[in-house]
């Protein structure tokens, strides 16, 4: 009698048990679905995300190949308009086709390379602008524009204030201020734009080869960056866990 007492009482605490297993399965996988959803959502916003960083990179990459060659190297546009200055000149109006003493003296081809980078100017401003029209863009991304100049190595060194490395930032900050003055581009007037300006003297990177061995004139030109500044890439706090 005892013995069926005990197999009776075995069957309801094997079946709750079972249930109570059950239940805590159910809720495990409850929250793990919950959990997945969780993650497939922040991973489909990375990918917009992604999507999005792309679109503006192959929008840059495409800016007009007239004015700027793009290094895949070291991803800088180099400005195409071949620039020659006087020796320790700075100042657009200081080319070497300014230069009445020069054998390169020709007014009209001084004017003509000023007129190409004004539009090279303009070629980087619509860019921007076709960036921040874009419908597919966040608004939120800001545009940072570098200009670095380049010096040739050409031996000039006077002192601390007058040497190439000083010679290729006072290039880049007066093509800055020929755009503003001449053309009314001003990349720090932009919305939501950046501008920094830099040089590298002769050694930035890349350099171009020299014409001869005493010739290293191509190095007196300018890199142009335009990198865009995504921000806080994180997703929004109650997609973190």
């Amino acid at each position: 009698m005892d013995n069926r007492r005990s197999k009776t009482s075995f069957w309801p605490s094997y079946v709750d048990i079972m249930t109570t297993l059950f239940a805590i399965m159910l809720v495990l996988f409850a929250v793990s679905y919950s959990r997945f959803k969780i993650k497939q959502k922040e991973l489909e916003e990375f990918k917009d995300k992604y999507e999005e960083i792309v679109s503006i990179y192959k929008a840059v990459d495409n800016i007009d190949p007239k004015y700027f060659e793009f290094n895949k190297d070291y991803l800088k546009h180099i400005f195409r308009i071949q620039v020659n200055y006087q020796k320790g000149k700075f100042a657009l109006n200081d080319l070497m086709q300014d230069d009445p003493h020069s054998t390169q003296f020709d007014t009209i081809q001084a004017n003509a390379i000023r007129r190409q980078i004004i539009d090279a100017g303009e070629e980087i401003r619509h860019t921007i602008q076709n960036l921040q029209q874009n419908d597919s863009i966040r608004t939120d991304i800001k545009y940072l524009v570098v200009i670095e100049g380049q010096a040739s190595a050409d031996g000039y060194h006077r002192d601390d204030y007058f040497n190439n490395d000083v010679l290729s930032y006072q290039r880049a900050l007066k093509l800055h201020e020929f755009w503003r003055d001449e053309a009314g581009i001003d990349f720090t007037k932009m919305d939501k734009c950046e501008l920094v300006i830099a040089g590298s003297g002769e050694g930035g990177v890349p350099r171009a080869e020299r014409i001869n061995m005493d010739d290293d004139s191509r190095n007196q030109r300018f890199l142009i960056h335009i990198v865009p500044v995504i921000g806080d890439i994180h997703l929004d706090p109650k997609f973190q866990r």
